[in-house]
Order: C-alpha cells, then structure tokens, then sequence
C-alpha cells in the first residue's frame, strides 16, 4: 500500500490544537471537525497539520477572505483570482513578509 503524505499548514493555533488533539468543545464546529480528524486517520494517509502565520502564505490569507465574504458553496477557479494575483506574483518570486509586533 502506497501511504501519501499530506501537510497542512493553519495559520490558527486554535484550528490546529482542535484538529491534532481529542478535544471537541466546540460544538458549533463538531460535526466538521469529527469529518476531517476521520480523513485524517486513514491508514493510506500520513498527516501532519502544523501553525504557520498567516504572513508565510499570503495567497491562503486571500482565499480564505474571499471564502468568507462570499456564498457558501465549492468555489473551482481555472485561473488564479483577479484578488489573489497579486499574492500569488509576490509568492512565486519569494518575497519575504515580516511579522509585525502589536505592543
């Protein structure tokens, strides 16, 4: 049996603590976290769901903002998002973003 491998990267520690712990204290989210841990246990799938700041992948942040001001629904795009681009551009040319202090 050939495992595949799959690596997440949540720029939310709380995502993150909810998906690798058996903790499932929000009920409102539940039923999709129960969903996903299954997936994630399959014997033919090696996961591994770590915390990344939302700066090292500025093309996910965009996605993710798009997602939640739209309807609800799969979205399939045959080209990069016009407000995504941008993102994209800054990505594929490794262009660091550094994370700022709120102090």
């Amino acid at each position: 049996m050939v495992t595949r491998k799959l690596w997440i990267q949540v720029d939310s520690m709380v995502v993150v603590t909810l998906l690798t712990t058996n903790s499932l204290r929000h009920s409102e989210y539940s039923g999709i976290l129960q969903q996903c841990k299954t997936l994630m246990a399959r014997e033919d799938w090696e996961v591994r769901v770590t915390h990344c700041f939302q700066e090292a992948n500025q093309v996910a942040d965009k996605l993710a903002n798009m997602g939640i001001e739209g309807n609800l629904g799969v979205k399939i795009y045959h080209a990069p998002p016009v407000e995504a681009r941008e993102a994209l551009f800054f990505d594929q040319m490794g262009v660091a973003w550094p994370r700022h202090s709120h102090r």
